[in-house]
């Protein structure tokens, strides 16, 4: 950037080819929606600096122009002295610097900082972002050459001072003198002449030679504020034009140099809809990344469908560390999905294929255990129709959930409750990851079937009834509607059979379905029961 300044005369050359290149550098390189939200930062930034001196000194010019406009329509006349006394009051020089002062002060780009830190809060690898902060001196330095912009109409202003101060002095000195004190007016060289019949020659001359100093002095104090107006003019433009010169070398530059980190690495920078800034893996790697996925996929399909649980268990655990181990990875997008959620997919179906084997093969301890650390370790919510589907078992997850309920209620009766509530909790917390979800956190195509947020909905009211204090584990108020509870208890029976019925658990189920069976019977028969009643408060 040091060829941009030309210090003989206080400009930038080459500035607007300079913004120029590096507008289309922005938008060659960054996705069109983020470079153009840069662009317009800088100009705003910019033009928001310069508005904080530009409006304050165009309010005055304009006064100071109506003023003028007013001396010329009554030369001579009272009216007129009184434009040229407001007039110069407003050209005061020290008023005008409080009002320019903002645009000779280095402005403050430590928001720079700030930047850098949100970015490297954006991207997975932190440290790329974060070894473009620059210390504190440096952008002081930066903007220290925007204030530089300022040195000519500085200077100009000065000038302007020194011809105003001058200007003061004389007429200090004059309103000293006897002919002034007995009452002559300073009023103009024409008006002067015409007093000589009146009061004689030699007064004239003395009022003419006094006026004469005073129209060179008056004169002066025009040039030089003539020339402020001409640097001024000169100046708001070209401290836009470092202002958003220098921002946007810093800020858009700051985004260059971390997009082309990240495509070494794979990635790029892309923003959303909302114009939010995240990292994508590029576009060939993201179709290599599908292309591994769909040839990995029905390998570990075909082991579930012959039965080899565990091989097939083992394999999903490798695709899985291939493209979730990377986050940006994870997220390519794949069939309405990402690839991260289809091997987490496929990866939960082995899980839930191990524990169905166990449980068949009269092993229900060992088919708990995993079920328990899926519903409260698994990082992935999986909606079961994304799961490799099992015959005669088309909601694998919640039929894991059923199983586990049974498995709770079992050791219920052997009076370890408090570790079956803790089963059933599990389920319900599972389930309340969804509301808890983070768009820019959670894989594309996280979600949960309804099926499975019913059931957790169901243990919810469960354990809210019995529990000694319900309180203590914060359920949530999620009521299921009484004609879902047919529905839920036969998928239940189904999952684990008859073998459960006499447990709290099948017996609230039951209540349940009892209680809108039995507001059916009376509103056949046209009664208005206890039955009816209980049913009507709870749909």
């Amino acid at each position: 950037m040091q060829d941009l300044i030309f210090p003989a005369v206080g400009r930038w050359v080459g500035a607007q080819r300079e913004w120029d290149n590096l507008v289309a550098e922005l938008r060659h390189e960054l996705p069109e929606r983020l470079a153009e939200h840069l662009i317009r930062r800088a100009e705003a930034r910019a033009q928001e600096s310069n508005w904080a001196f530009v409006k304050p000194l165009a309010r005055r010019f304009k006064e100071i122009e109506h003023a003028r406009k007013k001396e010329t329509k009554h030369p001579g006349h009272k009216e007129e002295l009184k434009a040229l006394r407001k007039r110069l009051v407003l050209m005061n020089p020290a008023a005008i610097a409080r009002d320019l002062a903002a645009g000779l002060t280095p402005p403050d780009l430590s928001d720079y900082n700030q930047i850098v830190a949100d970015l490297a809060r954006a991207v997975p690898h932190p440290g790329i972002a974060r070894r473009y902060a620059l210390p504190p001196q440096a952008l002081r330095a930066l903007a220290d050459q925007i204030a530089a912009a300022g040195r000519p109409v500085a200077q100009a202003l000065s000038e302007h001072a020194q011809n105003m101060r001058l200007y003061a002095d004389l007429v200090a000195r004059l309103r000293s003198q006897p002919l002034i004190q007995k009452g002559a007016r300073i009023i103009g060289s024409a008006v002067a002449s015409a007093l000589e019949p009146l009061v004689g020659r030699e007064t004239a001359a003395q009022l003419l030679g006094v006026d004469r100093s005073l129209d060179r002095v008056a004169k002066e104090v025009e040039t030089g504020w003539a020339a402020f107006q001409r640097e001024y003019a000169e100046f708001v433009p070209e401290r836009q034009r470092r202002f958003q010169l220098i921002y946007l070398s810093l800020v858009g530059g700051l985004f260059l140099r971390v997009q082309r980190d990240l495509r070494r690495l794979g990635c790029e920078l892309d923003a959303d809809a909302q114009g939010n800034c995240r990292v994508v893996p590029t576009a060939e790697r993201q179709a290599r990344l599908r292309q591994h996925l769909r040839a990995a996929l029905p390998p570990i399909r075909e082991l579930l469908d012959a039965g080899q649980a565990a091989e097939a268990e083992a394999r999903a655990a490798r695709l899985v560390a291939q493209v979730v181990t990377d986050p940006v990875a994870a997220r390519t997008p794949v069939d309405g999905k990402s690839v991260g959620y289809l091997a987490y997919a496929v990866h939960l179906s082995a899980l839930l294929a191990r524990a169905r084997e166990a449980w068949g093969e009269g092993r229900p301890e060992e088919a708990a255990a995993i079920w328990r650390q899926v519903f409260t370790e698994y990082p992935c919510l999986v909606a079961d129709a994304d799961l490799h589907p099992v015959p005669g078992e088309p909601l694998p997850l919640v039929t894991a959930g059923f199983r586990l309920a049974a498995y709770a209620e079992w050791l219920r009766q052997s009076q370890r409750g408090a570790e079956a509530d803790a089963l059933l909790l599990a389920q319900v917390r599972f389930v309340e990851r969804v509301a808890q979800l983070n768009p820019e956190l959670c894989l594309p195509g996280e979600s949960l079937s309804p099926e499975m947020q019913e059931w957790a909905a169901t243990l919810s009211a469960y354990l809210r009834r019995s529990v000694a204090d319900p309180h203590v584990l914060d359920l949530p108020e999620r009521p299921l509607p009484l004609t879902r509870y047919p529905r839920v208890l036969r998928r239940f029976r189904e999952a684990v059979g008859e073998s459960l019925e006499v447990s709290p658990l099948d017996r609230y189920l039951r209540g349940r379905v009892n209680l809108i069976r039995g507001a059916a019977a009376a509103a056949a028969t046209g009664g208005v029961g206890l039955l009816a009643t209980l049913a009507w408060l709870l749909l």
